[in-house]
């Protein structure tokens, strides 16, 4: 009878086990339609990269964009992210563009539909691989002026890792490739602002959201500011971003707001112009943790310790 009750407790511990595993694996849902991408952890959706034109019901088609990653979820499930808002709807969930974008000896930009217009294209797929350790993503996009000619090449790279208790991260990698000649990056110098690169614009519940930085609480809106992280947060979860310290110019300036609506933006380069020659890159990586209450529930400033040890 004792050996019976031990074989039964060893094939239960098994089939949790076998369960467990398969509850977390990572897997991906590509609806071809829609031209989205979804990463799962198990029945769990963490974000969707939608890397087709994606156009709100109801607005402009000059403001159809791709290339971006939204919807992002909280560990409970939650979106975090908004896209096309009424009041910015340049804005798309977590995105990477510029107000300045010198090309073919013209001044345009990702940032706002502009005449001729310049915007990311999916080109390809490089890697999709999901485990039950992690999730994989990696895409070629092209910078196309006027939809039509090549002017930088990106390659995003997205490592997404299972969640524990406290958080989830989220590896984010951008290289940006001057192609077929010089490519200036810059903020707005017409407005005084810095703003420009990997910015993130949450949800409606963002709006007076805690902004917590490096340096502590912040009390306003700030803007050419240099941190190491920024993190915005509700009651219930919370989103940071990491800077890696091998990124230009670190610790970067940014643009934090939870005015009209949470906004974290590593605001680089600035005012101050950088000119990529062609065959040029630039490399900005970033962790981006999603995390249960604030920043301190959330052990913001260990898992940025954490991440800097992974840099290393």
């Amino acid at each position: 009878m004792g050996h019976f009750i031990r074989s039964m407790t060893v094939i239960v511990v098994f089939i949790g086990m076998v369960f467990s595993i398969s509850y977390s694996q990572m897997r991906f849902s590509e609806d071809k339609q829609k031209g989205t991408l979804t990463v799962y952890e198990g029945s769990d959706p963490v974000l969707t990269y939608c890397y087709a034109d994606q156009l709100k019901e109801g607005r402009d088609p000059k403001q159809i964009r791709s290339c971006y990653i939204h919807p992002l979820y909280s560990l409970d499930g939650t979106i975090l992210t908004d896209d096309f808002p009424s009041d910015h709807p340049h804005h798309h969930g977590v995105f990477w563009t510029w107000p300045v974008v010198g090309t073919k000896g013209q001044d345009t930009q990702t940032w706002h539909p502009d005449t001729p217009p310049l915007r990311q294209h999916f080109n390809q797929w490089l890697e999709k691989k999901a485990d039950s350790a992690m999730a994989v993503l990696s895409v070629e996009n092209l910078w196309k002026l006027d939809d039509k000619q090549a002017v930088a090449k990106e390659t995003l790279t997205l490592c997404v890792h299972l969640a524990d208790q406290r958080g989830r991260a989220v590896d984010f990698e951008l290289v940006i490739e001057a192609v077929g000649g010089e490519l200036k990056l810059q903020g707005s110098p017409e407005q005084n602002k810095g703003y420009g690169g990997l910015c993130f614009r949450g949800a409606p519940a963002f709006q007076g959201a805690v902004m917590t930085t490096d340096q502590g609480e912040l009390k306003q809106d700030v803007t050419h500011q240099s941190f190491q992280w920024a993190d915005l947060s509700t009651e219930e979860s919370g989103l940071t971003v990491f800077v890696s310290p091998e990124h230009p110019d670190f610790p970067p300036a940014w643009l934090i707001r939870n005015s009209y609506a949470g906004v974290l933006n590593v605001s680089w380069p600035g005012l101050d112009p950088v000119v990529l020659k062609p065959g040029e890159a630039v490399t900005l990586c970033y962790r981006i943790y999603i995390h249960r209450g604030d920043a301190s529930a959330g052990g913001v400033n260990n898992a940025y310790q954490e991440y800097l040890l992974k840099c290393k």
